[in-house]
């Protein structure tokens, strides 16, 4: 049962009591579940506790690459069918607080269910030390909801202790200038990286994010990068790295949306919306 907890202008956060989700996400399931679509809209140093994955970078990237475990894959059922997404641990009080994209928890009227976390999940199978993660908070701007704005939530974690403490986090709440050099990452069923590309593998992508105009509107800007990111990369984080701030470097933005033949878009943060979102109920 969902129980709609509304809070302020800005957010709907929900509670989901889906206390069978670790036992319904079987390994059949985890493997025959499908890489969401991301939208499409037209003119209609990372230290210890990684993977190391060989050969899958574009140009310009490093041929090794330590992909951190902050990064997993987001399993959720929507509309009855089983799906996929990329989602990432941030830095909080908590220490329990991740984020992907919006259109992986809400679409067509309706909050996705059963929703799951498996850090550092790599060639089809989760990590035997952190397995599969129970996410009992839905965080989505009501700007998304009404106006299909701010394609990025939130997604709270039942972990004993701070899911942060064993997997890192990303920063967040800084502004860069455009372009900036991003490191992006997820697990693309499809796409142009040039990677496996089975939705099995977390992939990555370096090189420089912009800001640009969607559709030539002035006051509709997001973070772009010259590549389809594809299916099941939704939510994966876009991340730059500020010398030793954070190790694990800040987030810039989420994968959101494919424009055309523009490459992949990141809707720009909102970081007092973003406080608002990980403003979580108490229990």
């Amino acid at each position: 049962m969902l129980i709609l907890l509304i809070k302020i202008a800005f957010t709907q956060p929900i509670i989901n009591n889906d206390e069978d989700a670790i036992d319904y996400w079987t390994e059949e399931r985890m493997a025959n579940a499908q890489p969401i679509i991301p939208p499409t809209s037209n003119s209609n140093e990372i230290t210890s506790n990684v993977t190391i994955i060989n050969d899958i970078s574009d140009s310009g990237s490093e041929s090794l690459f330590a992909i951190p475990i902050a990064v997993g894959k987001l399993f959720f059922v929507h509309s009855g069918e089983h799906y996929t997404c990329t989602a990432s641990v941030i830095d909080t009080r908590d220490g329990n607080t991740g984020i992907t994209a919006s259109h992986c928890l809400y679409s067509d009227g309706e909050y996705s269910t059963k929703v799951i976390f498996s850090p550092g999940y790599s060639n089809g199978k989760p990590r035997s030390d952190l397995g599969k993660i129970r996410v009992t908070g839905l965080s989505v701007p009501k700007s998304y909801i009404e106006f299909d704005e701010d394609d990025y939530a939130m997604i709270q974690f039942n972990y004993p202790g701070k899911l942060k403490d064993q997997t890192g986090a990303f920063g967040w709440g800084l502004t860069p200038a455009s372009p900036i050099k991003v490191t992006t990452f997820g697990y693309p069923g499809n796409g142009d990286l040039n990677c496996p590309r089975d939705g099995k593998t977390c992939c990555y992508w370096v090189g420089d994010a912009t800001i640009k105009n969607v559709l030539g509107l002035p006051d509709l800007a997001a973070w772009n990068v010259p590549m389809n990111l594809g299916k099941g990369g939704s939510g994966g984080p876009w991340v730059m790295r500020v010398g030793a701030l954070n190790p694990f470097g800040y987030l810039v933005g989420v994968t959101g949306y494919v424009v055309g033949n523009d490459g992949s878009f990141a809707d720009i943060l909102n970081f007092t919306l973003i406080e608002e979102l990980i403003d979580w109920p108490s229990s």
